[in-house]
């Protein structure tokens, strides 16, 4: 029990930092749902989908869409929490103009691809 003590504050570190993570973890305890359930809906071992929910193993994209059929929530809100992750992983380290002109150049070539920066 000790020995788990050790780690509550690295693995409540790394949920604040993955707010998909935060979110799964929020929907499943919630709902008062086992986390072998949700290994069983995705198609992996329990202590795999453990892993994923701690953030020492990735959520695959392809899971969210499951994810969210199970719990009734809007895929692209998982979808934006997961690349909202994947950003922040990317730019750990980065000054913040720098992050702030990726986030613009991202934009412009979806304003570009949408049609609306002609």
């Amino acid at each position: 029990m000790e020995i788990f003590a050790i780690f509550v504050p690295e693995i409540k570190r790394v949920m604040r930092e993955k707010k998909l993570l935060e979110r799964l973890y929020k929907l499943r305890t919630e709902r008062q749902i086992p986390s072998q359930e949700l290994a069983r809906i995705l198609g992996v071992e329990p202590p795999m989908y453990s892993r994923m929910e701690r953030g020492s193993r990735n959520i695959k994209v392809e899971h969210l869409k499951k994810i969210a059929e199970f719990y009734h929530v809007d895929c692209d809100e998982l979808h934006a929490l997961w690349v909202a992750d994947k950003l922040s992983e990317f730019a750990q380290g980065l000054p913040q103009e720098v992050f702030e002109q990726a986030i613009s150049i991202l934009n412009r070539e979806r304003d570009k691809d949408n049609g609306e920066g002609q």
